[in-house]
């Protein structure tokens, strides 16, 4: 029975786009006439298979295809993958199944053949309404291709689309960005994704940025766009329940992001996936990384059955951070139960600097929970104001090295 079972989460990647964005870091590669669709999916299936092999005692609760851009695959080959590892390990029957897209007309046009496919949640790469930007930033649609992909979707996602937004961009301003979000709310459905651009090394952008070409809005511009966007957001009925995440219900948020925030377990196939789980054999937490290029994962597979880089195992102490870096990202926080699954036994007040914690609460950026009737029930979690810093709070709270 599904219940009795660990909860697992699968994420797929799709090595593949049609243009490659300035601001993107993850692994991708172009899409040209040599591109081989069939061998990379015979590769997943592969590796699918050798990977889910070692989880036959957990469910899936979510599956997960990025990239890239996965949209770019054949529906039927996306129907292959949902079928194998549903016949491998049991999916759960309100499993959320996500599939990322662009919102070109190619693959808007797709959009009903992904939902017979077995996709019930659609995420499109909106990222901005600005015309001039989005060619800056080598995309194909514009902003109105955007909101007429996000509309076309909700026809047939209706209650399950969501959309990602960024701001930051060079000469964006303040007011700027609150007309741009409020004409992006109008098309929103029960979710949105909502992110500060970021300079990732080694990306196009980045090299804009080193030689000056580039001139991001400073800090405190910044600063003033992300509460802009908690308060449009909220005013318009999303609630943050994340960084970078809106909801306007709990049953709206993100099931496989809230997977990774709360420490759960996932496997990733594809080129640069990564996993986290409890190795069944020696129940030792890993985390495997798999082959970054697509051309020689995809060898790997058709050798060995699977692309893996490398096998970590995650000690305790990694452990206690990642729950700690990760479930702060949550308005919801953490729990004293779920950290101490995940930590050896070690309960929240015995592992973080209390006093610098107290000193947070004290100020308004954190909150302690401490209802219930044993130490278990007890909960950390960051306010509004504490989210928007809570990358300097994290660092101040674990423990010295």
């Amino acid at each position: 029975m599904v219940l009795s079972r660990t909860p697992l989460s699968l994420y797929v990647h799709w090595p593949y786009c049609s243009f490659l964005c300035k601001f993107c870091a993850f692994s991708k590669t172009r899409v040209t006439k040599e591109t081989d669709n069939e061998r990379t999916i015979l590769a997943l299936l592969r590796e699918l298979e050798t990977t889910l092999a070692l989880h036959k005692d957990k469910y899936l609760h979510s599956i997960y295809f990025g990239g890239g851009t996965p949209s770019l695959a054949q529906p039927k080959h996306i129907g292959q993958i949902i079928e194998r590892a549903s016949a491998l390990v049991p999916l759960a029957a309100d499993a959320e199944i996500t599939l990322e897209s662009n919102p070109t007309m190619a693959e808007v046009e797709k959009i009903r053949e992904f939902r017979a496919a077995g996709i019930n949640r659609y995420s499109i790469g909106v990222q901005t309404l600005d015309d001039q930007m989005l060619q800056q930033m080598g995309r194909l649609h514009t902003g109105a291709d955007g909101l007429a992909a996000v509309d076309r979707a909700r026809e047939i996602f209706a209650g399950r689309v969501t959309f990602d937004m960024m701001f930051g961009f060079a000469g964006q301003t303040p007011d700027g960005w609150s007309k741009e979000l409020n004409a992006a709310l109008d098309h929103a459905d029960q979710h949105m994704s909502i992110y500060q651009l970021t300079v990732e090394p080694g990306t196009p952008l980045y090299r804009d940025h080193l030689a000056r070409r580039t001139r991001l809005p400073g800090d405190e511009t910044q600063a003033e766009m992300y509460e802009r966007t908690v308060s449009i957001c909220r005013d318009r009925g999303f609630e943050h329940y994340e960084v970078s995440s809106y909801a306007r219900s709990p049953e709206a948020r993100g099931r496989h992001n809230t997977g990774y925030w709360r420490g759960l377990q996932y496997v990733g196939i594809g080129p640069s996936a990564h996993s986290r789980f409890v190795d069944p054999a020696s129940g030792r937490r890993v985390r495997e990384v798999r082959v970054p290029d697509a051309a020689r994962w995809m060898a790997a597979c058709e050798r060995d059955g699977q692309g893996t880089a490398r096998v970590e195992e995650v000690g305790e102490e990694e452990a206690r951070q990642e729950m700690v870096v990760f479930g702060l990202r949550m308005l919801d926080g953490i729990d004293n139960r779920r950290f101490c699954e995940v930590s050896g036994g070690r309960v929240l007040e015995e592992y973080l600097c209390m006093e610098r914690v107290m000193e947070y609460v004290d100020r308004g950026y954190l909150v302690w929970n401490t209802g219930g009737r044993d130490c278990l029930s007890h909960c950390l979690a960051p306010t509004e104001l504490g989210l928007q810093v809570i990358d300097t709070i994290i660092l101040d709270i674990l423990p010295a090295a």
